[in-house]
């Protein structure tokens, strides 16, 4: 290994160059895309230093930062993480192995686990050589539980990603023939998985989630009988699906038995739940804890998507893979939707890498199995086995010669109570197919563009420079997006922290598997608790918010960082300073809270004419940061600017900023529009379901406000309304864009309807895209313009997206 430049303490590492936090090391990874490409420009992002493959060490430019060369950059990721997996012996690891089920189990054991202690798991699917990696070396350094999940898919991997993890204990889902072609047998592949479980610890244990004689041999000769556990574990048995929900008796070892109703209509979901149920039981979950669990539990989202059209077909997007196992998986989910009544039609797409002769007999086999009445498909060869396997049985096989034939015969043959399942691998063609039949599904939808949350969070890390950290705000459902989508963005993009209102948001986000640090800025006394063991942040902003985290981190033997508000001059929560100083005496060599943030809030710093007050409060907030110096208080983070100050006041930044409307890039005022380049991404659409060709003289809607003038006047009825986001104060804004055109809103917007006046636009038609306000297929109506129109800010018009509305996700 070869060092150039200053020694520097690492806190976290990136593989991205524009995704840093304030510490981060950056590894040059040689992937699909070279990282060492990369190095000067995460360098200056603010990358501490950048390790590197030895060998490219002389194409380098010298001089714009600290390098470490090595042999091999992804091995060295992987020693750092086995180095920081050996500081955290205190923890429990567990990991999660199995061909499928791991992500589910792993965050449902997370889950329930989560109200007993404090529990870790790794994000999403991170389960290969890179991500386990990843995994372990985010881990808190205090947690006593971390559930990791990890993947073999050629022999001899498990071996490295056991080095990582090194396990206390193993759960074992399941053995598919996914991946099976890089072993030579089914054998084979089960001992690389269960490789996993070899040299356990005295206690430690392999859990078992199939009764298969043949994986239960390899176990055993891998693990000591006296540590496979099969038996005496909680067993779940579905009763009944009632709407989206399964009744299932929930059976105990002890013999307790109670009803619970669980938020999933899989069959297979329900298995990796009771998979984690028996995991959870030998980590010490009481029974009664455990159903308690199981009863609050929702499952998070997963690569199965669900939406209801408007004539009762159902369209199941399962973008995951051909494994037989996973497909029979998403059928029963499929078939469990549709009741008593109905067909199942299976879409599949092209390519099918890797699929035999043999495979396609599995697949069939499967689909016979599930009562699969239709399959369509393209003119693939591989598409051709899978016919040819079905062959002689009751199974429809209709293949198209391109995905347009195909889209348009699904879309026709689908009836009320079908369900189309559409299993593709991800970013394959048919997947525009799936798309086009989701979107029948509502006619209102709120679209918001991932790829330009990354680039706003990339606008502002360069605006504050690299040393101060970044907070992304996802309160009030992330804007009225979603918060756990957004959440993982946000963490994809090297944001540091999360910040939002209440308790309940935040337990939210860590059930669905979001690990970041959160920071809740107006929790209440009773929610102390919660906040302790889901590893959540409060802001301590009144004596008795003081008083309650006293007790319940007392009551948790843990030290519990807080962060206290000051309120520098805005009235709204917070501490007057004298009182934030007493509250800062009371802080220091406090036995069981750490002050770890000092934090206020600017009332007016997106408008000039307050600029004077804005500098006042900056000026009172210093002086309690002033005062925390002089009492001792090291590395705590400053943070009062908002998306407009951290705009407009370099000085308010301190040594973090909270980034909440600037995420979707919409400016706080005009006032910051000129001082940053933001990337628009979220926009409101509708669509044209009647017309309606008016005499003059006739009236449209509640009130008769708009007059037909004309002959030709072509009124359109637009399907969202006040209660969609909307507000009937829209009027104001006049218009919205129907292929680019302005369209005049005629007359009073209603409860679940608007109309607009269509007069002289001749494609405007029955299906037409509508654009009410953001930006959308290149075209733009500004939502800071529509906020000012109603006398409003667009915090508020973001916020009222109701319910109904359907959001779509897009990543360019």
């Amino acid at each position: 290994m070869h060092f150039q430049g200053e020694e520097r303490e690492v806190g976290s590492v990136a593989i991205h160059s524009d995704r840093l936090q304030a510490d981060s090391l950056f590894f040059a990874l040689n992937g699909v895309t070279d990282g060492h490409r990369f190095v000067a420009r995460a360098l200056a992002n603010g990358a501490i230093a950048a390790v590197v493959d030895e060998a490219r060490l002389a194409e380098l430019p010298a001089g714009q930062g600290t390098l470490i060369a090595v042999a091999d950059p992804l091995a060295a990721l992987q020693a750092m993480a086995v180095w920081w997996r050996r500081q955290l012996s205190s923890t429990t690891f567990v990991a999660v192995v199995g061909s499928n089920g791991k992500t589910l189990t792993k965050d449902a054991l997370v889950g329930l686990l989560a109200g007993h202690r404090t529990t870790y798991g790794s994000p999403g699917s991170y389960n290969s050589q890179l991500g386990v990696a990843l995994s372990v070396l985010q881990c808190p350094k205090d947690v006593p539980v971390a559930v990791i999940e990890a993947a073999a898919t050629e022999p001899g991997e498990m071996a490295r990603l056991k080095r990582m993890v090194d396990p206390h204990a193993v759960v074992f889902t399941n053995l598919g023939s996914r991946s099976g072609q890089n072993f030579g047998s089914r054998d084979e592949h089960a001992r690389e998985l269960l490789s996993m479980a070899a040299g356990l610890p005295e206690d430690g244990w392999l859990l078992m989630g199939e009764d298969d004689p043949e994986v239960l041999a390899q176990a055993r000769q891998i693990v000591p009988e006296r540590q496979i556990q099969k038996d005496a574990l909680p067993r779940l048995t579905r009763q009944r699906h009632v709407e989206r929900s399964s009744l299932v008796r929930a059976a105990l070892p002890d013999g307790t038995e109670e009803d619970l109703l669980v938020a999933t209509p899989s069959p297979e979901v329900l298995k990796d739940l009771e998979l984690a149920m028996g995991a959870a039981t030998l980590l010490g979950m009481r029974g009664a804890d455990l159903l308690a669990a199981v009863a609050d539990y929702t499952p998070p989202s997963t690569r199965m998507q669900m939406w209801r059209r408007p004539d009762g077909a159902t369209v199941v997007g399962e973008l995951a893979n051909i494994d037989p196992l996973a497909l029979s998986s998403a059928l029963r989910t499929a078939r469990s939707l549709m009741g008593a009544q109905g067909r199942t039609l299976m879409i599949i797409g092209d390519p099918l890498a890797g699929l035999t002769a043999e495979t396609a007999e599995a697949m069939a086999r499967c689909l016979r199995a599930e009562n699969v009445q239709l399959v369509c498909g393209l003119s693939a060869d591989t598409h051709g086995l899978i016919e040819a396997a079905l062959a002689g049985s009751d199974v429809r096989v209709h293949r198209f010669a391109d995905e347009d034939r195909m889209r348009a015969f699904v879309a026709t043959e689908l009836r009320p109570d079908d369900v189309a399942l559409v299993h593709v691998p991800r970013d394959t063609m048919v997947t525009d197919s799936w798309m086009h039949l989701v979107e029948t599904a509502a006619a209102t939808r709120l679209y918001v563009d991932l790829a330009a949350v990354k680039d706003n969070v990339a606008a502002f890390r360069k605006l504050v420079g690299p040393h101060t950290k970044l907070m992304g705000v996802v309160k009030a459902e992330a804007y009225g997006t979603n918060p756990v989508t957004v959440a993982h963005t946000l963490r994809e993009a090297g944001v540091d922290w999360l910040g939002v209102a209440t308790a309940d948001e935040g337990v939210a986000l860590r059930r669905a598997g979001v690990q970041m640090p959160i920071l809740v800025f107006l929790a209440v006394p009773g929610d102390l608790d919660r906040l302790v063991r889901n590893r959540l942040t409060p802001s301590l902003y009144s004596m008795e918010m003081y008083d309650a985290a006293c007790r319940a981190a007392a009551a948790s033997g843990r030290r519990l960082d807080v962060h206290v508000e000051v309120d520098s001059g805005m009235h709204r929560s917070g501490l007057y300073p004298e009182a934030a100083i007493e509250l800062l005496g009371k802080l220091r060599g406090h036995e069981h809270l750490r002050l770890a943030g000092l934090m206020s809030h600017l009332g007016c710093p997106d408008d000039p004419d307050e600029d004077d007050l804005t500098r006042e409060q900056l000026k009172r907030f210093g002086s309690v940061c002033a005062a925390a110096a002089e009492l001792g208080f090291e590395d705590v983070v400053r943070h009062t600017a908002a998306t407009a100050a951290t705009i407009r006041f370099p000085e308010a930044r301190y040594d973090m900023v909270r980034i909440g409307l600037g995420l979707y890039g919409l400016q706080p005022s005009t006032a910051t529009s000129s001082l940053i380049t933001l990337t628009p991404g979220v926009g409101l659409v509708s669509r044209i379901v009647e017309i309606h060709n008016m005499v003059p003289g006739e009236r449209v809607g509640y009130g008769g406000l708009f007059r037909a003038q004309s002959p030709d006047t072509r009124i359109a009825l637009i399907a969202a309304g006040y209660y969609d986001a909307v507000p009937r104060a829209f009027r104001k804004v006049g218009y919205v864009l129907v292929n680019g055109r302005r369209c005049e809103i005629a007359g009073t917007i209603s409860m679940d309807s608007m109309a607009i006046d269509i007069t002289g636009h001749p494609d405007a038609e029955v299906g037409s895209d509508v654009l009410i306000f953001g930006q959308y297929a290149g075209f733009s109506t500004p939502i800071e313009q529509a906020a000012a129109a109603m006398d409003t800010v667009s915090h508020e018009v973001l916020t009222q997206v109701g319910p109904r509305v359907q959001r779509i996700f897009t990543q360019h």
